[in-house]
């Protein structure tokens, strides 16, 4: 170690020193050809064949030197930083192109981050989101059945979602929503108007979406339980977003009708400004839909089969609660519920389920990861 430091000391002197490193260095060499052309002339070489031979068995003086040197690479460098200065100091308009180019690059980029900040990095409306749960620690998706091999559950059945809600009181609230919504868009056009149909997000969540969040709408009024009861009409929530850029914030979209995917589709009101949807992603939810209304809008006949995984839970934990007992209540609960689906009907499948657990995660403000909003996007949820 003591003399790596010390030839990492020599070495450094040499680049503050190097016309005197040089002239000891062109000694040295010469020092060694007289040496040679001395050998040479001993065993019997004329002087001037001598010196040719010595020289020759020397080899490139220059590129010794430079070997010996160390800092030809740096030099080359501040060689070509004063030959840039030179050339742009003579083509002052190429120079100014240049600079207003990187002036602009760097000023979008700036922009950009400043979006995403604000986007992905600030807090979204939510009310009091460290008390918000997320049912799950994985991001699995889509629709998904069978049986779980190792036990690790994040996606539920509405079944499920429906049997905890109504059991587990220690959730002021508990709600559902699509896991695989974007790759599910939907055809939407605005009745009695020009627009041609257009392909936007849509997620079907539960009625108490936006209560569980604590959110309050932009205009018009958000989803409710009532909403999301079989046989109910068919309504929507726009985005602030979808209705800002689409419609101009026109106020006449609250309480006009919608046709998604053939059906009429009353449009009850806009979801308040900054709210993305409860995870991150490039194309988040332009309307927001009733769970019931799925089987009819999207004509899926699993929204119902209890065997059928295709749901994010998230619910609001009362305080006081304790989170490892409740977690330990909510494993046993599914684990009791599944067992009695076709999903382990077969003695193989039955072996998984004493593996069966839903972990309890943030859901919306972390201690650990606090770079994004409500509530999640693959690989982590977070907030």
């Amino acid at each position: 170690m003591i003399v790596f430091l010390q030839k990492a000391w020599m070495k450094t002197q040499t680049l503050f020193r190097r016309q005197k490193f040089v002239r000891e260095l062109d000694d040295e060499i010469q020092f060694h050809i007289d040496q040679q052309i001395e050998e040479n002339v001993a065993a019997g070489m004329d002087p001037l064949r001598a010196r040719r031979v010595a020289m020759k068995m020397f080899g490139n003086g220059t590129q010794a030197k430079e070997d010996a040197w160390g800092w030809v690479r740096l030099e080359q460098i501040v060689q070509d930083v004063r030959y840039a200065v030179r050339q742009l100091r003579k083509t002052p308009g190429f120079t100014t192109t240049a600079i207003l180019t990187l002036a602009l690059g760097i000023g979008a980029n700036a922009a950009i981050f400043t979006l995403v900040n604000a986007v992905m990095m600030q807090s979204l409306p939510v009310t009091d989101p460290k008390t918000l749960v997320r049912l799950g620690d994985n991001s699995d998706c889509c629709v998904n059945s069978g049986a779980n091999e190792d036990g690790d559950i994040s996606l539920f059945a509405t079944e499920t979602y429906e049997l905890l809600r109504k059991n587990v009181p220690e959730f002021e609230e508990l709600a559902a929503m699509e896991a695989g919504f974007a790759w599910r868009p939907v055809t939407v056009r605005r009745d009695r108007s020009n627009e041609t149909a257009q392909s936007v997000m849509g997620e079907y969540v539960s009625g108490n979406y936006f209560r569980t969040f604590g959110l309050r709408p932009e205009a018009g009024r958000l989803l409710t339980d009532d909403d999301d009861k079989k046989g109910a009409p068919f309504t929507a929530v726009m985005s602030y977003e979808h209705w800002k850029s689409r419609y101009n914030s026109d106020p006449s979209i609250v309480g006009s009708t919608f046709w998604i995917n053939t059906k009429a589709v009353t449009v009850a009101g806009i979801a308040p400004a900054g709210f993305y949807g409860d995870r991150l992603l490039s194309t988040p939810p332009d309307f927001y839909l009733p769970i019931e209304s799925m089987t009819a809008l999207m004509n899926e006949v699993y929204v119902h089969d209890p065997a059928v995984n295709w749901l994010y839970l998230i619910g609001r934990v009362k305080p006081g609660t304790d989170r490892a007992a409740l977690q330990q209540k909510i494993g046993g609960m599914v684990r009791n519920e599944v067992a009695t689906t076709r999903s382990y009907a077969d003695e193989k499948a039955k072996k998984f389920l004493d593996k069966i657990h839903v972990p309890l995660t943030a859901g919306g403000a972390s201690s650990t990861l606090r770079t994004c909003n409500c509530c999640w996007e693959f690989p982590g949820w977070c907030c």
